[in-house]
């Protein structure tokens, strides 16, 4: 994924003459006036400043606003150096993307600010769609699951005509494997978006007020200073050294997040966004690592520490039948078909809802190809 926080929609001027500019953000807009309102406007018919207004609203969607947010005007005074007038002034039209924040700004004449031409050399929009930071991690997880849950179903339809015990051993075993997989895919889901949540604190001034909590971390000073060609620790620069500084610090961070348990991932990722999961789905995605954890270390049977961990007394599945069996301590753990595709099903609904969250939550974008921007969560 290629990431462009703080990029913004290219200069572009349509046929009928404004310039369109993209910006992020406009914080106070007390001084933004309604075109109504302002005087160069004043001797228009309304029904003409109506028309106006439309127009500048069509070239503000051809540019790729979303249609949400007031058009309103900006006064620029004659010493910004905007415009061809010395004691006029320059009036823009702008109005703000309510759902992510953006501003758009539509000017006659070329617009040359620099922090305005930095956000819009490039032009993303013509080949990609803004999406939350978490974005592809959360489809990885969503294609990944039900990737995983239409081998399963695949593999077991092929065997359905097959009798004995080795058959049904083989049926067990892939089910226990495809549950494995999708555990591994939590996890790097996880982790993932984690490593995005630390970016956008660390390296992008997180205009977001993300709140990291408490951490565990490992700093390997190695991380921290660059080489030079010859392979010999360089002294940075003033302006590379606190790349290097939060790079390294990134990193120590989120190796030593990937070896936090499973409890602990969740509440750190989740609370730094203020995520609040649904319960039912919380203790879907619990259950399935504890027993993914008996499956390891105990035998393939439940013990008594993997119900407490999940905070039952029994794990709940649902047989092939759709009714519902329980499981407790000492039993032996077998999963059914629709019991994987139920899971898979609740890794979907994860991701989905995390990304909708954090689209919501944080400033910043990543920027995805249309072709995937087509894949809804």
């Amino acid at each position: 994924m290629a990431r462009k926080v703080g990029m913004a929609k290219s200069k572009h001027k349509p046929r009928r003459g404004l310039y369109v500019y993209q910006y992020q953000f406009l914080d106070d807009l007390s001084f933004i006036q309604k075109p109504s309102e302002v005087s160069v406007f004043a001797d228009m018919a309304t029904a003409d400043l109506d028309r106006l207004v439309s127009s500048v609203r069509e070239q503000f969607s051809t540019a790729g606003w979303e249609g949400d947010g007031e058009i309103g005007v900006i006064w620029l005074p004659p010493f910004v150096d905007a415009g061809i007038e010395d004691t006029w002034g320059t009036y823009v039209w702008h109005v703000k993307q309510s759902n992510n924040g953006f501003s758009w700004i539509a000017s006659k004449s070329p617009l040359n600010f620099a922090r305005l031409r930095d956000q819009n050399q490039n032009r993303p929009w013509d080949t990609h769609l803004p999406a939350s930071i978490v974005y592809t991690s959360c489809l990885a997880l969503k294609n990944n699951a039900e990737r995983l849950a239409r081998d399963v179903v695949r593999k077991l339809k092929a065997l359905a005509g097959l009798k004995g015990r080795v058959i049904a051993d083989i049926r067990d075993e892939l089910l226990i494997v495809t549950q494995g997989e999708m555990i591994t895919q939590l996890n790097e889901f996880l982790d993932e978006c984690y490593l995005e949540v630390l970016q956008e604190v660390f390296s992008e001034g997180n205009r977001s007020r993300l709140k990291l909590g408490k951490f565990k971390a490992s700093l390997n000073p190695a991380h921290y200073i660059p080489n030079d060609p010859d392979g010999e620790p360089a002294v940075p620069d003033a302006d590379s050294a606190e790349w290097f500084t939060m790079r390294g610090l990134i990193k120590d961070i989120w190796l030593s997040y990937k070896f936090e348990a499973f409890r602990d991932k969740t509440d750190m990722l989740f609370r730094a966004c203020e995520y609040k999961i649904d319960p039912s789905l919380q203790q879907e995605l619990k259950k399935h690592v504890q027993l993914r954890n008996c499956i390891q270390h105990h035998q393939r049977r439940v013990n008594n520490d993997s119900l407490k961990m999940a905070g039952v007394k029994k794990f709940t599945l649902v047989a092939d039948d759709g009714k519902s069996i329980q499981i407790g301590a000492g039993d032996k753990i077998s999963f059914s078909t629709k019991e994987i595709i139920a899971f898979a099903r609740a890794l979907v609904q994860l991701a989905s809802n995390f990304d909708t969250h954090v689209r919501k939550r944080v400033r910043s974008l990543a920027w995805v190809p249309r072709r995937l921007g087509n894949e809804i969560l």
